[in-house]
């Protein structure tokens, strides 16, 4: 059930004024030991959802689609113990449902309602130029370019890059216009890692050609500094990509149904199975940090379609990035002879790369692109493998969530089908996940990034008026500054007053001992500028008691919270955040303040 769209504006600000006064919004009380006070009850229905497993099955036979299968046909074991199908739909490329749309809301009233056109799967291209050479994001995206028109009509994509930071460039849309412009366009033009120009290319480095002719104490110790800074820069580059990785699941999770993850990289620094690092070659323990990831792309249904940027294996001075009109073109056995006498660190690093590539597709029930010379027929064929799937549902009679990872495996009667599906998951009871993590840093203050996608696991709509209007009804601003501002702001300074109006379904509502409902807010503004720096920030907890007849009124109007938030001179943007600090939803919305449309 969505928000239903405010019909009042003043009747909705009363209410927020009235709210206030009511002591529905207050501080939250800490406990003993200075945090918030949690209770242990929630709604059913979340609970039902986190026991809920989600299975999306791609059926193939020889290279198509294996479509009319029933759910008699299938058997799903967890930890070899069969478990009983609750759910069961087909999806086909040919299906397409138009999602309801966001209510049409009046002037200055925003809202994070997700509006898109759902087809049987959504595809988000990921050009990654955090792990990259900047010549494979070039010829990577002519090929993408290239093979837009043969994507079928109606195929829905969203468009990230991946250098210094996770940024959509282009949400989900069926204009192939729109995506190639986004892949052409100034946004998502190529750009040099932040990290490394190239993270697998040490073949020529200075260090490597002096050390070789040097002293045998300083080769030694300017080969011991390498390594080092190898090391620390691998280190920066598998964090930097998990973090990435966490960012754009929490985004898709608010997605319904199957996302395919096409990732263009010409290094894959991690790996689906905690018990490897990845093509990094360094023995630093991502494992925790790999897990949480992983829990979150498994969440989200996101199945991973790693394509390896660097097109087919070849010498230096053949690679189809620098030399269009072709080179010597060699196998990966060719390659690995020919570097026997120049670099051998260079194949090993390829063959890691891949048995990567292969890994994490077959643990989100994806497929890998590598030693092909057409990236772009890449796309279509990832597209076309997870445009028709099976999802299956089933909840698992081993009820103990201790966190442990349970191996999930489906087979199909009388047929002899390629099956593509997620291999696991993490037994992790989110409720308590979250409630474990309270006191760490936010992760809302993560989710507050400039530039990142909405987020819609909460809904809320927000109002933003500056102060004086009259349509506030003579609700005055606070005395004081709005907001933690890095510097003092630029004169004239503008006080926006922010009312939001956040949809009690998707909250976890705790019951309280005297019937009313309960629920812990975590409430954020931050502005920017438009180089997307920082200016002023604002955050804070919120404990909102409803009684049943305050709830009864929140169901159909939504639960009023206002908040304030100084904003300086010039154009910037206001971004704005709620989150649920019981079950960990959040949701997120971003707009232009001074220049709003």
């Amino acid at each position: 059930m969505r928000l239903p769209r405010w019909v009042s504006l003043v009747g909705q600000a009363a209410l927020v004024e009235v709210a206030v006064v009511a002591g529905w919004a207050q501080t939250v009380a800490p406990g003993p030991d200075g945090r918030p006070q949690q209770s242990t009850e929630t709604t059913p229905v979340f609970r039902t959802n986190a026991d809920l497993v989600l299975v999306d099955v791609v059926v193939r036979e020889k290279g198509k689609a294996v479509e009319g299968l029933k759910a008699s046909e299938f058997h799903v074991s967890e930890d070899g113990a069969e478990q009983k199908v609750t759910v069961f739909e087909e999806h086909k490329s040919t299906d397409a449902v138009q999602a309801s749309k966001g209510p049409a809301l009046p002037a200055n009233v925003y809202s994070n309602f997700p509006q898109y056109a759902i087809t049987s799967a959504a595809n988000v291209l990921l050009l990654d130029a955090l792990n990259t050479p900047i010549n494979d994001q070039k010829y990577a995206r002519a090929q993408m370019i290239r093979y837009l028109h043969k994507i079928p009509v109606g195929t829905r994509i969203a468009v990230f890059t991946l250098g210094s930071r996770l940024q959509m460039i282009r949400g989900f849309t069926t204009d192939q216009g729109a995506i190639e412009q986004a892949i052409g366009g100034k946004r998502g033009e190529a750009q040099t890692s932040p990290v490394a120009a190239d993270p697998l290319d040490t073949s020529n480095s200075a260090l490597t050609n002096f050390g070789a002719e040097g002293p045998s104490e300083t080769a030694q110790a300017l080969e011991s500094f390498g390594k080092e800074s190898e090391t620390f820069g691998a280190d920066v580059r598998v964090r930097m990509t998990i973090a990435a990785l966490e960012q754009l699941a929490r985004y898709l999770g608010t997605t319904p149904g199957r996302k395919n993850l096409i990732w263009f990289s010409a290094s894959f620094p991690i790996n689906m199975d905690p018990d490897s690092n990845g093509d990094t070659g360094q023995v630093l323990d991502y494992g925790p940090q790999v897990q949480a990831m992983d829990e979150q792309l498994a969440r989200a249904r996101v199945a991973v379609y790693p394509v390896d940027a660097r097109a087919l294996m070849t010498l230096p001075n053949a690679n189809p990035a620098n030399d269009p009109g072709g080179g010597q073109t060699l196998t990966m056995q060719g390659v690995v002879a020919s570097a026997m006498a120049n670099d051998l660190q260079r194949p090993q690093q390829w063959w890691s790369s891949h048995v990567t590539m292969d890994k994490m597709a077959e643990e989100t029930g994806g497929k890998a692109y590598y030693d092909t010379n057409s990236v772009g027929k890449a796309v279509e064929s990832a597209i076309a493998h997870g445009s028709n799937y099976y999802t299956l549902g089933y909840v698992p009679a081993n009820r103990n969530y201790n966190g442990g990872y349970r191996k999930v495996a489906v087979q199909v009667e009388e047929c002899r089908c390629e099956l593509s599906y997620r291999r696991g998951y993490d037994a992790v009871d989110p409720v308590k996940e979250d409630a474990a993590k309270v006191g760490k840093l936010s992760p809302l203050a993560a989710a507050m990034l400039v530039g990142l996608p909405p987020l819609s696991q909460v809904i809320f709509e927000a109002r933003m008026l500056v102060a004086g209007d009259p349509a506030l009804r003579g609700v005055t601003a606070a005395a004081g500054p709005a907001g933690k501002p890095e510097k003092p702001l630029k004169a004239p300074v503008t006080r926006y007053m922010v009312d939001y109006s956040i949809d009690p379904h998707y909250l976890v509502l705790t019951a309280l001992p005297d019937g009313r409902r309960q629920a812990e807010l975590e409430i954020a503004q931050a502005v920017y500028d438009l180089d997307g720096k920082r200016v002023n920030y604002s955050d804070a907890g919120l404990e909102v008691n409803l009684t049943a007849q305050q709830m009864a009124r929140a169901m159909q109007l939504g639960i009023p919270i206002h908040q304030e938030i100084d904003v300086p001179a010039g154009q910037v943007y206001l971004r704005m955040g709620v989150r649920d600090a019981t079950s960990g939803r959040i949701g997120t919305l971003q707009v232009a303040a001074g220049n709003r449309q």
